[in-house]
């Protein structure tokens, strides 16, 4: 009984995630990027999309809730 339940519960979280998964932006590849704005950089100084222009970036994106 409790193998039912929990692919029956499976099951409607699959479902429900496809769902969602149509509500989701559609990915905005070839688009230039916005440019970062900042009042204070750390361990750097100010960036502009201009001198990133054709190097590799990696923006980690966190947050404390």
């Amino acid at each position: 009984m409790k193998v039912v339940r929990l692919l029956v519960l499976l099951g409607l979280l699959i479902v429900l995630g496809l769902q969602f998964r149509t509500c989701l932006r559609p990915a905005m590849t070839g688009q230039p990027a916005a440019e970062l704005v900042a009042s204070r950089w750390f361990n750097s100084e100010p960036l502009t999309m201009q001198n990133l222009r054709g190097k590799m970036v990696l923006l980690d994106f966190w947050t404390v809730w």
